[in-house]
């Protein structure tokens, strides 16, 4: 048998091995895909606590809130309507995923701090601290506050925005107390829903928060009111009753 031959033999039983192999993966893939997967399993909040819905939709104003009311204020240009700034009473402003406070580097003349208490359980915190609050400062030529700032995380996969449910306790621009956590970024979508498909940004920039005040001046938070009848499930997003904050006043 010369050596033409023999490399013809290899090649045919490459060839054959190749198509056996190839073969058999298809077999396989036709049965996995006959196969539903299971439905994934997302992380359920339960909350007792009162909801808000911030619109924060806009790329050319801010969406100013003051907590203890529920009044919202639109703002085009921090610098140039500055007085704007005394002129509301305002304790967080929102402008998609930016977050400001009335504070420090963005109003000198502002009392609001805010403090990181990380992905604790909401309802453990009873007492809001003493120390550690943190107001506006410029961080890499922007204007941030560092407690807050990094309040999600972006999913590349996506391309969306996924809260880190972080408690945040807040000293407000009255001189009163606030915890609060950001539960969803979406308006109409929850946010389970965006962990496996693009949600597009015409559907984003609608804060839903989940917050509480005390119920007189001091430091201690209520515990929830937990109702007789089943409790509301948030899967990762309000469904419990939600307070749509009204039209900013400009």
């Amino acid at each position: 048998m010369n050596s033409t031959t023999k490399v013809f033999g290899v090649l045919i039983l490459g060839s054959f091995v190749f198509l056996s192999a190839i073969n058999y993966m298809a077999d396989n893939i036709d049965d996995y895909e006959a196969v539903p997967l299971p439905p994934p399993k997302h992380k359920t909040i339960v909350s007792h606590n009162p909801m808000i819905k911030v619109d924060a939709t806009s790329r050319s104003k801010w969406t100013l809130v003051d907590f203890s009311t529920g009044e919202t204020y639109s703002i085009k240009d921090l610098e140039k309507e500055r007085s704007k700034l005394n002129k509301y009473p305002w304790d967080i402003g929102f402008q998609r995923t930016k977050i400001i406070t009335n504070s420090g580097l963005t109003n000198p003349d502002g009392n609001v701090a805010v403090r990181n208490m990380g992905p604790v359980d909401f309802d453990s915190v009873s007492v809001a601290p003493t120390a550690g609050y943190i107001q506006d400062a410029k961080s890499y030529g922007k204007i941030i506050n560092k407690a807050i700032a990094d309040w999600y995380l972006y999913r590349t996969r996506t391309h969306n925005v996924e809260s880190q449910k972080n408690v945040y306790a807040v000293r407000m621009a009255e001189g009163g107390y606030l915890k609060m956590r950001i539960l969803n970024y979406y308006c109409n979508r929850e946010e389970a829903e965006c962990k496996t498909i693009m949600c597009g940004r015409q559907e984003a920039a609608c804060y839903g928060i989940e917050y509480v005040l005390p119920k007189e001046s001091g430091r201690h938070f209520p515990p929830p009111v937990i109702p007789d009848k089943e409790a509301s499930l948030i899967s990762d997003s309000p469904t419990s009753p939600i307070s749509i904050l009204p039209e900013p006043v400009n």
